[in-house]
């Protein structure tokens, strides 16, 4: 229910981007990808009719009866992670930044492991099915779970914000959609899938989000350094070559000026993932804390080698 509130009130700021992103150029309907387009909608949303089905109690909608093994949780959590703004954010960082850039990359990956040793297993053992529930369990429960409810509602509303924009854009391009119909589709489809599908459905959507993300990512990774004998080294001096910095890219830029605002940025990328509740409500769908520590670390598996495939793209 949090990001079906969340999505409600981001839907009107995400509308709002409207006006300047229309400028662009609509490109003609492309028949292949609307045809893919809908056999992957159709796929969902049997999944979600399957879930909801499997949805008898609340435990089955909130937590997936805690029936999801480590490694298929895992591959749902870095499908929460390895998003569109990772794909498109961090790769276009790193061409804008360089070293910078890839500094973002290595900082969010930083976080895994602060996860994996601090939270992941006594996350699991409270037994509870929302991050509400965990803090509100020795504090004041009324305080505490308003102070949840808000801190999750603003990191879900610009998450939202950003994801929902840059769907809308894609399908506009793709399928020459209307900006503000592209949005409204989106949104609608995502309160689908969790409003009956609950964590059943929405964590086979992220497993096959990441599943096609890091197939993806490969296929384009291998397909570029085809183009240049499988050699790491010749592809950064092409790029280098090309790039209008040339050999700066390769070093320190503005993004980060000084060491405070490196060590600053660090720690908020570090540790901020421990609070991304998106994220610490998936330790809930598996059976026990053995299972909690291996979703972190096939996570992190996942998300590494995505990051790398990054530094090729």
């Amino acid at each position: 229910m949090l990001a079906l509130g969340a999505l409600l009130a981001a839907l009107p700021t995400t509308l709002l981007a409207a006006d300047p992103i229309a400028g662009g150029v609509k490109q003609p309907l492309n028949v292949i990808a609307i045809v893919i387009f809908l056999i992957f909608v159709a796929a969902t949303l049997v999944i979600t009719w399957w879930a909801a089905k499997r949805s008898k109690t609340a435990s089955d909608f909130y937590t997936a009866g805690g029936g999801i093994s480590g490694f298929q949780n895992g591959l749902a959590v870095a499908g929460d992670y390895m998003s569109a703004a990772t794909l498109l954010g961090i790769t276009s960082l790193v061409y804008m930044r360089g070293y910078d850039g890839f500094l973002y990359a290595i900082a969010f990956f930083m976080g895994w492991p602060a996860l994996l040793f601090l939270m992941a297993e006594r996350l699991r053992n409270l037994g509870r099915f929302t991050f509400a529930d965990i803090v509100s369990y020795r504090l004041d429960p009324r305080t505490m779970r308003i102070m949840a409810a808000t801190g999750g509602l603003i990191v879900v509303f610009f998450y939202l914000i950003v994801q929902m924009v840059g769907a809308g854009e894609l399908i506009q391009l793709l399928f020459g959609l209307d900006y503000n119909v592209a949005v409204v589709v989106v949104g609608v489809l995502m309160t689908v899938y969790v409003a009956f599908g609950g964590m059943i459905a929405t964590t086979w959507v992220q497993i096959i989000k990441a599943s096609l993300l890091l197939a993806g990512g490969t296929f384009l990774a291998v397909l570029t350094l085809s183009q240049f004998g499988f050699s790491f080294e010749r592809l950064a001096t092409a790029a280098v070559a090309v790039h209008k910095e040339h050999d700066t890219i390769m070093g320190p830029s503005v993004l980060l000026k000084d060491p405070i605002q490196a060590i600053s940025f660090a720690l908020g990328a570090c540790f901020g993932l421990l609070g991304l509740p998106h994220i610490l409500m998936r330790f809930f769908t598996v059976p026990d804390a053995v299972e909690a520590r291996k979703s972190v670390v096939y996570a992190s598996g996942f998300i590494g080698y995505f990051f790398l495939l990054i530094c090729v793209l």
